[in-house]
């Protein structure tokens, strides 16, 4: 339930609980108790309103600069990775940077026909998972999001602080992403 729905919800019980206690003229809605130390009159309603909110069961893709990125070329064209993470640079999302200072470069093993999107896993599996479907989404239609692979997660080639990497494939050597 979004906060806004909720305020209303609020105000209407209160509304509605005020209501009905101003309509019974305060009877059997709490107490009142006369003869105080001054002869005042004490009212003490008794209303209770509870609203909880339901837990968030889904996780939502970070903004776009906080996603950091790798961007491996699993074509045969020469500057495909390069270019997609130009392209990602300039869209607001974060290069990760290898030891040589680049956030792109050639994939192990080539060639690969079809791109694909790469999450890391380990605690941060799911939020890497909906930040890379969420990559897949808007910049590379059709493309299937996976955990990142064996041959990609050991050893220097992709940062330690990419946790999306993209492959791209011989589908996208034109450099026409999305």
């Amino acid at each position: 339930m979004n906060t806004g729905i909720t305020r209303i919800v609020i105000v209407a019980a209160l509304a509605v609980a005020g209501f009905a206690v101003l309509v019974s003229g305060f009877s059997g809605a709490g107490s009142i108790s006369a003869g105080g130390p001054g002869g005042e009159t004490a009212v003490s309603p008794s209303v209770s309103v509870s609203v909880s909110k339901s837990p968030k069961t889904s996780l939502s893709p970070h903004r776009a600069k906080k996603i950091d990125f790798f961007v491996l070329n699993g074509t045969t064209a020469v500057g495909v990775a390069g270019a997609e993470e130009q392209r990602l640079s300039a869209q607001g999302l974060t290069p990760a940077l290898n030891a040589a200072g680049f956030a792109a470069d050639d994939a192990p093993s080539k060639p690969v026909t079809k791109t694909v999107v790469y999450f890391r896993g380990g605690a941060a599996a799911a939020q890497n998972r909906a930040d890379a479907q969420w990559v897949a989404d808007t910049f590379y239609k059709g493309a299937p999001v996976r955990e990142l692979a064996p041959i990609y997660a050991t050893g220097t080639l992709v940062p330690a602080a990419a946790n999306v990497v993209i492959v791209i494939g011989n589908d996208r050597a034109s450099g026409t992403s999305g």
